[in-house]
């Protein structure tokens, strides 16, 4: 399912997850390419996406960042809508060393078989 956010929202810090009938928040990573948000439960596979993407020739910049994705229906709206809430911070530190670590842990947690990374 894609899902463009209806909202983007800046915070300093995030709110607990919450499965309920109208409303489901969870916590986890952002990852930006140029202007297009993408949301992910773990670190790992946050860094390696953005990393992969950033050496497409149509990237020019990534950022990745501590987010919540939300869904809550909206009966004005008739519909969910969804919002991204992001940490607002310069973002999780990258270096050469955390490079190698994260995408190690990518590679090493998944299981062709699943949509699924498995720490």
């Amino acid at each position: 399912m894609r899902v463009e956010y209806d909202e983007v929202v800046q915070t300093e810090r995030l709110k607990s997850p919450i499965s309920a009938p109208h409303l489901e928040r969870a916590n986890g990573f952002a990852v930006r390419l140029e202007d297009q948000w993408f949301w992910f439960s773990g670190l790992e596979a946050a860094y390696t996406f953005g990393r992969a993407g950033r050496m497409s020739i149509q990237v020019r910049s990534w950022d990745l960042v501590e987010a919540a994705t939300e869904a809550r229906f909206d009966n004005t709206l008739g519909r969910d809508v969804f919002t991204l809430y992001v940490v607002d911070e310069e973002g999780i530190h990258r270096d050469a060393d955390t490079d190698r670590k994260l995408i190690r842990r990518f590679a090493d947690g998944v299981n062709l078989r699943s949509s699924h990374w498995n720490p």
